[in-house]
């Protein structure tokens, strides 16, 4: 439970909150997920060990408006079960890239990740302005392809062995969403997740 938040995108199962400071205590959840390796089997999250620093400095790229970030709350309960953001926000080709986390367990698989995904790519779209939002998503990993799809992204391309892990090579694949063709396809469904559209 994290009752220190901002209501920022007000869904009706999930709401996409900006976070506070006090998100970022060493005791709390986001904190841990970020040492939790088994949730870093596809990408590249986890290297190194978590610090408050490390909490501090990215948090920070928020508060400098250098990235969109909000965390994922569970809308009934107001429970904090992972994060989602835009990064590098590029103003001039109204493009993004999109990240997100599902840090508690109970909550995986439940299609939180998919209604934060069209929920983010709506806000982006519609409020944001950007034409283009991207990501990238470890080929091994059924799962997360399965958010992307559903989400409205579609593969533009594959890295070929990009990531490393326990001694083999993955290849990456590039899925991206532009607003005119997300908008006629998965629009009303983006709009159907919110309580408050927002305009």
């Amino acid at each position: 439970m994290l009752e220190d938040t901002s209501p920022f995108l007000i869904g009706k199962r999930v709401s996409l909150n900006g976070l506070k400071p006090s998100a970022l205590n060493e005791n709390g959840g986001y904190y841990r997920w970020l040492d939790d390796l088994s949730l870093d089997l596809y990408s590249e999250r986890s290297y190194f060990p978590n610090s408050p620093q490390r909490m501090e400095d990215y948090y920070a790229l928020s508060v400098q408006k250098k990235l969109v970030l909000l965390g994922i709350f569970d809308t009934a309960r107001n429970t904090h079960v992972g994060n989602i953001t835009l990064q590098e926000l590029d103003w001039i080709n109204r493009r993004a890239f999109m990240g997100y986390l599902i840090g508690e367990r109970e909550f995986a698989g439940r299609g939180y990740a998919t209604e934060s995904c069209l929920m983010m790519l709506y806000y982006g779209f519609n409020k944001l302005n950007f034409d283009k939002i991207w990501t990238t998503v470890s080929a091994e990993h059924a799962a997360s392809l399965k958010v992307a799809e559903k989400a409205g992204f579609k593969v533009e391309g594959r890295l070929r062995a990009h990531q490393m892990r326990n001694g083999q090579r993955y290849d990456l694949l590039m899925v991206g969403a532009l607003r005119q063709e997300w908008m006629v396809d998965r629009g009303d469904v983006a709009r159907d997740a919110f309580s408050v559209l927002p305009v």
